[in-house]
């Protein structure tokens, strides 16, 4: 079956002001609600109704049926081509995509090697957390995606020429810019309102 995502933008001053003991189940419940309201989310943003201030967003990937596979694919894909992209992009991209698709990799035994900007956090109130990031963390990816951006659509090119027999989720070309696309939508959506992300296993 594999491990499916849930993912959040947070205000992490607000969710830090409730006590640790609770904290796991208020971010639970933003991301899941009741089992009705889970299976009728739509793709895309889905912000609280009845909140006056809203401290959450949840948003829902395209095309993935809330799996994660198609973010390790996407990092699969980006190790295949990575060496034969300027070193400019490819830093930048390493450095977006570090906490978003490459999760424990080992990162001295990429080639070339390179070390994350932006660290891996353990969470230990929310143990169910896949992806843990504080608000200066989307802040840092925020500024390597207006750098990526730019770039996308150049990765054609060395996909199709070094990512041999694609297969699994992201399977061509298009499939891999989208998603890396979307990463940038929530990771400017939450840098723009100085929130952190939450990626919940389910």
């Amino acid at each position: 079956m594999g491990v499916c995502m849930e993912l959040l933008i947070v205000n992490c001053t607000y969710v830090e002001a409730v006590s640790a003991e609770l904290r796991a189940d208020l971010v639970e419940t933003a991301a899941f609600g009741s089992d009705d309201d889970w299976n009728d989310q739509p793709e895309g943003w889905t912000w609280p109704d009845g909140i006056s201030v809203p401290w959450y967003a949840r948003y829902e990937f395209r095309n993935t049926l809330t799996s994660y596979k198609p973010h390790f694919w996407a990092g699969e894909r980006w190790d295949k081509m990575r060496a034969f992209v300027p070193p400019e992009l490819r830093t930048a991209l390493d450095e977006f995509s570090a906490p978003l698709f490459w999760g424990e990799y080992n990162w001295e035994s990429a080639d070339p090697p390179f070390t994350p900007a932006v660290p891996g956090r353990e969470n230990h109130w929310c143990p169910n957390a896949m992806r843990w990031l504080l608000a200066e963390d989307v802040a840092a990816l925020h500024h390597f995606w207006t750098q990526v951006e730019p770039g996308l659509a150049s990765l054609h090119a060395p996909f199709e020429q070094h990512v041999a027999e694609p297969a699994g989720w992201i399977n061509d070309f298009s499939s891999f810019a989208a998603l890396v696309a979307e990463w940038g939508e929530v990771i400017t959506e939450a840098a723009e309102r100085g929130w952190g992300i939450i990626g919940l296993k389910c």
